[in-house]
């Protein structure tokens, strides 16, 4: 079957201030399928969008080059018996912003080998390179973990009654008011974007968690399928490389929960007079019925509030008194459920802990003291590393699923694993 080119308009953000370095695919007879066309490699000195930027001072600078460039002989090294065909694989490094384990900030900068696929063009016959890629590897050193964390029952949006007025409760409202619950983690939290196995969920966690295995995320086509020869699937695998025998995050447990609750109270409180406030003022001149209605539910909740909060607090120091340390001890599992978003719900919720996961049901983790630990000065070391290979399978795709087989057989992880240890 004959492939039509196309060729969209690449729409370039204020990140690449530099032009793109035009590569031409080899100028050979093609008909319907540029598969077999010989393929081009070109390294970080020729990258897409301009030159190696990678900012921090010379130290780090000289660091970040040290560990990219290895990784990028690692990936030629694994190529060595391979003949690259029907692609353009062109590395690219990058240094994105620091990111920020508890105290400790590593920077985080990045290997890319963006593979565009050839097509062959339907009057000219000859390959021409797609300006987009969709089979990729990168090596993300110290990346995100998440971009956000989890928010158990109890806080953020929250209404005294019948849902209106609503409070959304900001993480943040002053140094003075810090938000511990900002800082937890989910197992479905760590697994977004990297892992839509839901029949395994637990299991996969583990593996990231651990540094132990590989996750996928399937972007097209679907794991519990079956596949035929015209089936097309497009994965994303993703490993974690960590130091042996020391996890990422560790559980919560119920006695840390509840003290971070108390101290998320105080933050709740200042927020909820802010909006409160607010709300009021928003309203002060305001003489149609509707605004009558809503000023006396505002006065109303600033009467109720205190009383609900102090409600809070009890329940939370009446469950750390009365409750067994072994209780206490065990992880805190709590409930998602969104639907508990009014004062009496959320009061009736609290405290209320499961034995284990299920559907809005989350045990919450932490980042892990011992494994996070400070850069002592080396902000661009390695402290764990993301693996992603996105790669495709169909028969108009065989560079991708070629690619893939020959780096899943031959690219040395263990020289991986040593950046770490």
């Amino acid at each position: 079957m004959k492939q039509r080119i196309i060729l969209p308009v690449l729409l370039l953000s204020t990140v690449f201030s530099f032009a793109q370095k035009k590569i031409n695919a080899p100028q050979v007879p093609c008909n319907g399928s540029a598969d077999d066309v010989p393929g081009i490699y070109t390294d970080h000195n020729n990258q897409k969008y301009g030159p190696v930027s990678l900012r921090g001072t010379a130290a780090e600078k000289t660091a970040m080059m040290k560990n990219l460039i290895a990784i990028e002989k690692l990936e030629e090294d694994s190529r060595k018996d391979f003949k690259l065909t029907g692609s353009a694989a062109r590395v690219s490094f990058a240094r994105y912003d620091n990111s920020n384990y508890g105290k400790n900030a590593y920077a985080r900068y990045g290997y890319q080998l963006g593979v565009y696929a050839y097509v062959c063009h339907v009057t000219e016959h000859v390959p021409k390179i797609v300006d987009e890629y969709k089979t990729v590897f990168r090596v993300d050193i110290n990346p995100n973990l998440s971009p956000v964390g989890v928010k158990p029952v109890g806080t953020g949006e929250f209404s005294m009654k019948y849902g209106n007025p609503r409070y959304d409760i900001a993480d943040d409202l002053t140094s003075k008011y810090p938000n511990p619950i900002s800082k937890y983690f989910s197992e479905e939290v760590l697994l977004a974007g990297r892992s839509d196995d839901y029949k395994n969920k637990h299991a996969d966690f583990l593996k990231l968690n651990n540094g132990n295995g590989y996750v996928e995320n399937w972007q097209g086509g679907n794991r519990y399928d079956k596949h035929g020869s015209n089936s097309y699937q497009w994965i994303d695998r993703h490993y974690f490389i960590t130091k042996p025998g020391v996890p990422l995050l560790i559980p919560v447990s119920r006695k840390q929960y509840l003290e971070d609750m108390l101290a998320y109270l105080e933050l709740e409180k200042a927020n909820f007079e802010l909006l409160n406030a607010k709300q009021l003022s928003e309203i002060a001149n305001q003489t149609a019925e509707w605004a009558k209605k809503k000023r006396d539910a505002l006065e109303s909740d600033k009467i109720a509030y205190p009383k609900f909060s102090e409600a809070k607090k009890a329940k939370l120091k009446d469950l750390l008194t009365k409750q067994k340390p072994e209780w206490l001890q065990k992880p805190a599992v709590v409930d998602q459920n969104t639907k508990f978003k009014e004062s009496d719900k959320i009061l009736e919720a609290l405290g209320r802990f499961y034995d284990e996961e299920g559907e809005y049901k989350s045990a919450l983790y932490v980042l892990n003291p011992a494994y996070f630990i400070s850069n002592n000065g080396q902000p661009a070391k390695p402290l764990f590393l993301e693996v992603q290979f996105r790669y495709e399978i169909n028969k108009d795709r065989g560079f991708s699923a070629r690619l893939f087989n020959n780096w899943e057989k031959n690219f040395d992880m263990d020289a991986l694993k040593k950046m770490v240890q």
